[in-house]
């Protein structure tokens, strides 16, 4: 039994929020793409040494024993985005990955990894991203779970800001029988700034398990995060979502939010965004919503002749668009949307 996404420091118990338990599992070493390495792979290292980060010891170590995929970006000028494609099948239908990038001083860049799902039977995820900005560098991180049968997902995601360093990241999941999720960005910089986006849309019996934090320790450093999310059927979300302000960071500013329709009575939403503050001189800001949609729009769509229904699954759609558009694979942005609008449909 390990512990995943235990928070640092701890809410009220009787929320179920302060960590939740994971039984892992026995895997073995399968060939996936076989190891693939891009340009170089010590900084990331070096920089992320003595930060915490992951979903949990445990799950850090199953990565690093039992990886059978894994890229490294030494990103040293202005490039496109690289569309990194992770598509499971029945025959490769166990994914421990490893994406590292680093982004070199005053580069901008662009990332977008999808993992698919095209098997008929069980699959199972434990990936890792590790994105590292020296000063002046803009790197845009959009990573999408699309996960349709009998799953697993363990996913991490961890960013390092160094001075002046701007970091958009979009994270989307769909589907995922069982899915834990933990997204650091740590704001070591002066200036740094974190804009985040996010999207998950739960049903039948699924389950998610999302951590977001943003951990300030730079001067005049900023972060924004919202994610917009569905439930229905008897599908069961937790989210814990931190703006940490650590010492010295004066002037730093966190937002962080968590919006989430609830598509049926036997849904459990647990929602806490938290706010830490070790500092003087800061700004932060945490919300959470729950089944409440805009009354004056609601009835502004229902005036011109759609149900209440139809009326709230045009403005759910149109929530989880701004993250949408973040996808720039034109046929991935409309089959996602495609996805999410046949698991909104309701009469």
């Amino acid at each position: 039994m390990a512990r995943i996404n235990e928070m640092r420091a701890l809410t009220w118990a009787y929320l179920g929020l302060n960590k939740a338990d994971y039984d892992l599992v026995e895997i073995k070493n399968q060939p996936f793409y076989g190891n693939s390495v891009k340009e170089g792979q010590n900084q990331v290292q070096t920089a992320f040494s003595g930060e915490t980060y992951g979903l949990s010891p445990e799950i850090n170590k199953e990565n690093r024993d039992f990886r059978n995929h894994f890229l490294s970006f030494d990103i040293d000028k202005n490039r496109e985005t690289e569309f990194i494609n992770l598509e499971m099948n029945d025959e490769n239908n166990i994914l421990v990955s490893s994406i590292e990038i680093n982004a070199r001083e005053n580069t901008s860049s662009s990332f977008l990894v999808n993992f698919a799902d095209l098997a008929q039977g069980k699959i199972f995820i434990n990936s890792q991203i590790l994105v590292n900005l020296e000063k002046d560098s803009k790197v845009k991180l959009v990573v999408v779970v699309d996960l349709k049968n009998d799953s697993t997902n363990l996913n991490s995601i961890a960013t390092r800001l160094a001075d002046r360093s701007e970091l958009d990241i979009t994270y989307i999941e769909i589907g995922a029988t069982k899915s834990m999720v933990n997204i650091r960005n740590i704001l070591r910089g002066e200036e740094a700034k974190v804009v985040e986006n996010g999207v998950y849309f739960k049903s039948k019996e699924e389950y998610l398990d999302l951590m977001a934090v943003n951990e300030h320790f730079g001067i005049n450093t900023d972060s924004n995060t919202l994610f917009n999310g569905a439930l229905k059927d008897k599908a069961v979300k937790n989210f814990k979502g931190i703006v940490d302000l650590r010492r010295g960071c004066t002037k730093a500013d966190g937002k962080i939010g968590d919006y989430s329709m609830m598509l049926s009575d036997a849904v459990i939403n647990k929602s806490a965004p938290i706010l830490l503050n070790e500092e003087r001189e800061v700004a932060g800001k945490h919300a959470a919503s729950v089944g409440r949609m805009n009354k004056e729009m609601l009835f502004y769509i229902m005036s011109r002749g759609f149900s209440k229904k139809q009326a709230e699954s045009m403005m759910l759609e149109a929530n989880f668009a701004p993250a949408l558009d973040k996808i720039e694979d034109e046929d991935l942005r409309k089959l996602i949307a495609d996805e999410v609008h046949e698991l909104n449909s309701r009469n």
